[in-house]
């Protein structure tokens, strides 16, 4: 895995002050709702594939945020649990998460500037569900996530440049 793709910071510990059912709508969302880490993990392996023939280190470095996502997705699952919930995968709507949520963009331009879009919303979402959530301890695993999540923002924008993609 590609270190540059997560912050030099410690995560906090995955805990809750007090369990509360409340939050689980929040949470499942960003488990496994529409604009999900599910849905991240799944789409940065779909582009890695495809991207992998022509554009190797773009590949490698979308496989190296996708292991990243994938450590926010168990650290979610966890407070889920610690929240009274299971951690299945359907967003806080009790919509199942389904493969039509995944973009299936097979040129480098068009996959990128979307992943970007997605990093660009998902530091938002976490953000605000930081806001939302009335636990510490919660928020700060949240909030850690979120500085991940601009990291990826970042990596992103520099590759969109480098690959002389069109600015959105």
């Amino acid at each position: 895995m590609d270190k540059r793709c997560q912050c030099d910071l410690p995560y906090p510990p995955v805990e809750v002050t007090c369990p509360n059912p409340a939050f689980l709508p929040i949470l499942r969302d960003l488990y496994a709702g529409r604009r999900s880490e599910l849905g991240a993990i799944t789409q940065y392996c779909y582009q890695s594939f495809v991207l992998s023939e022509s554009q190797e280190k773009i590949a490698k470095l979308l496989r190296s945020i996708a292991i990243v996502e994938m450590h926010h997705l168990e650290m979610l699952g966890r407070l889920i649990c610690l929240c009274g919930g299971t951690p299945d995968f359907a967003g806080g709507r009790r919509q199942w998460w389904n493969g039509s949520f995944v973009s299936y963009r097979k040129d480098l331009c068009g996959a990128l500037l979307l992943s970007l879009s997605d990093e660009v919303a998902a530091v938002d979402a976490y953000q605000k569900a930081a806001c939302r959530i009335q636990d510490p301890k919660i928020q700060a695993v949240l909030r850690r996530i979120a500085m991940d999540e601009a990291l990826h923002v970042q990596l992103l924008r520099e590759e969109i440049t480098g690959c002389g993609c069109p600015r959105h």
